[in-house]
C-alpha cells in the first residue's frame, strides 16, 4: 500500500471515531467503543480489494471528478429517500382513511351514537333525519319541564295535542295505489284540540303526483293528484275546511299517473308565511317541528308506541343508559322516514329569504322550491312517494292562544323547537351525546381561559340589547317619516339608554375588564363591553377578563377528567338546559351587547342571540329570536309601549319556553333608570 493510500486510510478510520464517540450517550441507538479496542493493523491484505480498488480510482481522479462524483451520489441518495418517503406515506395514508375512526379510535358503527346526527358547529351541515331529532327534542323537553315541575296546562301546546291529531285521523283518499290521510285539529267538539282557532288538517301521503305552477303565477302551489277515490269523511273534511286551504283544496283524483320524476325518499311540503320578520318565522318554525312530530309518530309502525312515554323518562335518567338503549330502537322505528327532504311550497327565492341559511340546514337535501324551480322533468309531473304535508302558520302554537290573553304555560312543542334549532345552528348538543358536547357555551377562541382550569366555576353571563337605532334612522332618511308601526315602536333617547345599561350593569362588578374609574360592585365579577371585545361573546373566560379578576397568575391545574380519562362528574356532563340547583358563587365576567338584526347577518344574530341569558327589547318582531335563547334558563325583558299594550306575543313566548319574563312599560322617552333598575334585578338574579 502507498503512503498516499495509507493516508486516506488513517483519516477513514479516524472519522469512523470521531463518529462513534459522538453517538456514545444513553440515548444513542449505536453501542459505543471500548477505549481499550485496538483497530486491526493496516497491511497488504487489509483493507479488501474492493475498498483498495475504489481509493486507488479516487486517489487518482482529479479533484473536479470527485467533487462530481459526490454530488451525484448526494442527489441521487436525496432522491431515493424521497420516492420511499412517498411511497409508503400514500399508501399508509391510504389504509388510515379507508376505515372512518372515531375520536376515541373505536371503528364506526352503522348504530345510532353521539355522531350520526353530524356536527352541527360545521358549516356545512345539514339535519339528514329531522323527524327523528325532532321526536328526540320533544322528549327532552318533556323531561326538562317536568323536571322543573312547570305547568303545561294539561299539555294544551304538547305531547296530548299530537295525540289528539293522531286521534282525529281522516282516510282522506284510498285507493291501490295511492292513498292520502289527513289529521285535522278541531275533530268535534269536546275534543283537546277543538280550541284551536280556526280550521286545520295536516296530510300524510302516499305515491302522488304534483304538477308544478312553474311559469304562471309566482304564488301558484300546483296541483296533487292520485289513483285512489276520496272517501266520504274526506269529502265532509273538505267542506269543514271551507277557504283554508290543506292538501285536499289541491287534490284531483286521477286514473292515470304519468311521472317525469319520481323522488323515493320522503319529503315534507312547507307553506311559509313570512321571510323576513323572526317571530313570524318563528311560526313557521314551530308549525314545521310540529308537523315533523306528527310524521314521526304516523309513520313509525304501532309496536314503537311504547317508545313515545319512554323517551322522556330515559331523558331524565342520570346515567344515560336507558337512551343509549331506546334511541337506536327510535331509529330503526322511524328508518322509512329518513333522509328526509323539505319542499317549500311559497313564493321566497333563497335571496329573498333573510333566513335561508337557517333552513337549508334542515333536511338530507337542498330543499325544493316550488316558486324557484320546476318540480318534474321537461316540465312532466314530480311523484312523491313518501310525503307529508304541512299547514300554513297563520296561526301557529305562538299564536294560537290568543295575543290578547296572558298564556302562563310552558309548552312541550315550542319548548322542543327551541332545543332542536339550537342543535341545528351549533348551539346545543344532541340528546344522547357525549359529555363533551354538554355544556356546550359556544365556540370559544384563542383567548379564552377554561372555567375550571382556572378554578372558575360561574358561568358568564352575557345581555344583550336589540337595538333599532340604525334601522329607523335608514327609514327615516329613505322616506323622510317612520310608517305608523315604526313610530310606535321608536325610542327617542335609546343612546341614553344604552348608556345607562352600560353604567347600570358596571356598577354591579368588582372590576371592569377595560380599566377605567370604577366604584366597586357587590359582585365578584369583571364587567366587559363585548361591543369592544366581540370575541369573548360565548367564551367561559376570556384571557383579558380573568386578568382582570386576577385569574391569571393562578398555576395550571390537573387535566381536565374527559383529558386524564376519569369518569366525568354529574356536572360535567349535565347539558345547559337541564336543571340546575342554587347558582354557583365565584368569580365571572358579565357582558353586555348590543344588536340590530337589520344590519347584522343571520349568522351574527342567532350567535349572539343564542348565547345570551338575557335579551332586553322594545315590543318588536326581533324579540321573537328568543326562540333561540336556551329554554329554561334564560330572561326577556320586554319594553312595552303604550301602542303596544295589550298583545301578549312575547310574554306568552317567554312563558312557553320556561324563560323568566318582565314587562317594563314605556313611552316614546323612556325612563333611563327605571329600566336599568328593571335589567339589574334580572341580572342579578342569574349572578347569584
Amino acid at each position: 500500500m502507498s503512503p498516499r493510500q495509507r493516508a486516506l486510510a488513517r483519516v477513514a478510520y479516524i472519522s469512523s471515531r470521531r463518529l462513534n464517540r459522538r453517538d456514545c450517550g444513553h440515548a444513542s441507538p449505536h453501542p459505543c467503543m471500548s477505549a481499550a479496542y485496538t483497530p486491526l493493523p493496516t497491511t497488504a491484505q487489509y483493507p479488501p480489494n474492493r475498498a483498495q480498488d475504489l481509493l486507488s480510482k479516487l486517489s487518482g481522479a482529479p479533484p473536479s471528478r470527485i467533487r462530481r462524483i459526490l454530488v451525484l451520489a448526494a442527489v441521487l441518495g436525496l432522491s431515493s429517500t424521497l420516492l420511499v418517503y412517498l411511497v409508503f406515506s400514500s399508501s399508509r395514508f391510504a389504509a388510515v382513511s379507508s376505515v372512518p375512526q372515531r375520536s376515541s379510535g373505536s371503528v364506526y358503527s352503522e348504530r345510532y351514537d353521539d355522531e350520526v346526527g353530524g356536527d352541527s358547529t360545521s358549516p356545512f351541515f345539514r339535519d339528514a333525519h329531522p323527524a327523528l331529532h325532532a321526536r328526540l327534542f320533544l322528549a327532552r323537553a318533556q323531561a326538562d319541564i317536568r323536571a322543573r315541575a312547570l305547568d303545561t296546562c294539561n299539555g294544551k301546546l304538547g305531547g296530548a295535542m299530537v295525540d289528539a291529531y293522531l286521534a282525529a285521523a281522516v282516510p282522506y283518499c284510498a285507493g291501490a295505489n295511492s292513498s292520502v290521510t289527513c289529521f285535522p285539529a278541531r275533530a268535534g267538539p269536546g275534543t283537546p284540540n277543538d280550541w284551536w282557532p280556526y280550521p286545520q288538517a295536516f296530510c300524510a301521503s302516499q305515491n302522488l303526483a304534483h304538477t308544478h305552477g312553474w311559469g304562471g303565477d309566482i304564488r301558484q302551489r300546483g296541483r296533487f293528484t292520485g289513483r285512489c277515490t276520496v272517501s266520504a269523511a274526506g269529502a265532509r273534511l273538505k267542506a269543514q275546511m271551507g277557504r283554508e286551504v290543506f292538501l285536499g283544496t289541491e287534490f284531483d283524483e286521477t286514473a292515470e299517473q304519468v311521472c317525469a320524476e319520481t323522488v323515493a325518499h320522503p319529503v315534507l311540503f312547507v307553506p311559509r308565511q313570512d321571510r323576513w320578520n323572526p317571530f313570524h318565522v318563528g311560526e313557521d318554525l314551530v308549525t314545521t317541528f310540529l308537523a315533523l312530530t306528527l310524521f314521526s309518530r304516523h309513520i313509525a309502525p304501532p309496536a314503537a308506541a311504547a317508545l313515545w312515554t319512554q323517551l322522556p323518562a330515559a331523558m331524565d335518567a342520570a346515567s344515560g343508559a336507558s337512551l343509549a338503549v331506546l334511541t337506536p330502537q327510535l331509529e330503526a322505528a322511524l328508518a322509512d322516514a329518513a333522509g328526509l327532504q323539505l319542499v317549500f311550497q311559497d313564493e321566497f327565492r333563497p335571496t329573498d329569504m333573510l333566513f335561508a341559511p337557517l333552513y337549508d340546514r334542515l333536511g338530507a337535501y337542498t330543499p325544493r322550491r316550488t316558486a324557484a324551480e320546476a318540480l318534474g322533468a321537461a316540465g312532466g309531473q314530480t311523484c312523491f312517494t313518501t310525503a307529508f304535508h304541512s299547514v300554513g302558520a297563520g296561526a301557529s302554537l305562538l299564536s294560537a292562544t290568543k295575543v290578547s290573553k296572558q298564556f302562563t304555560c310552558a309548552s312541550e312543542l315550542v319548548w322542543g323547537t327551541a332545543l332542536w334549532l339550537r342543535w341545528v345552528w351549533g348551539l346545543e348538543a344532541l340528546p344522547g351525546a357525549g359529555a363533551a358536547l354538554h355544556g356546550r357555551e359556544g365556540h370559544a377562541g384563542d383567548g379564552e381561559v377554561a372555567r375550571r382550569a382556572w378554578g372558575v366555576h360561574a358561568r358568564a353571563v352575557q345581555v344583550l340589547f336589540l337595538s333599532r337605532e340604525k334601522y329607523d334612522a335608514y327609514s327615516q332618511h329613505k322616506h323622510d317619516k317612520l310608517e305608523p308601526w315604526q313610530e310606535s315602536r321608536h325610542i327617542q333617547n335609546e343612546a341614553a339608554l344604552v348608556a345607562g345599561l352600560h353604567a347600570g350593569l358596571a356598577g354591579l362588578c368588582r372590576v371592569v375588564t377595560l380599566g377605567g374609574a370604577h366604584v366597586p360592585g357587590a359582585h365578584e365579577c369583571t364587567y366587559t363591553d363585548a361591543d369592544v371585545l366581540p370575541d369573548t361573546w360565548g367564551a367561559s373566560m376570556h384571557a383579558r377578563e380573568a386578568r382582570a379578576l386576577g385569574l391569571a397568575e393562578r398555576p395550571t391545574p390537573t387535566p381536565t377528567p374527559h383529558a386524564s380519562g376519569v369518569p366525568a362528574t354529574a356536572d360535567q356532563t349535565r347539558s345547559r338546559a337541564a336543571p340546575r340547583g342554587p347558582v354557583r358563587r365565584g368569580p365571572r365576567a358579565l357582558r353586555f351587547a348590543t344588536l340590530d338584526p337589520t344590519t347584522a347577518a343571520l349568522a351574527t344574530q342567532l350567535g349572539l342571540v343564542g348565547r345570551a341569558d338575557v335579551v332586553v327589547g322594545v315590543h318588536a318582531g326581533a324579540l321573537g329570536l328568543m326562540l333561540f335563547m336556551p329554554p329554561g334558563r334564560a330572561s326577556v325583558v320586554e319594553l312595552v309601549t303604550n301602542a303596544a299594550s295589550g298583545n301578549h306575543h312575547f310574554h306568552n313566548m317567554a312563558h312557553m319556553l320556561g324563560m323568566q319574563y318582565r314587562h317594563v312599560a314605556i313611552t316614546r322617552t323612556v325612563d333611563v333608570a327605571a329600566v336599568v333598575q328593571a335589567v339589574r334585578e334580572v341580572v342579578e338574579a342569574h349572578l347569584g
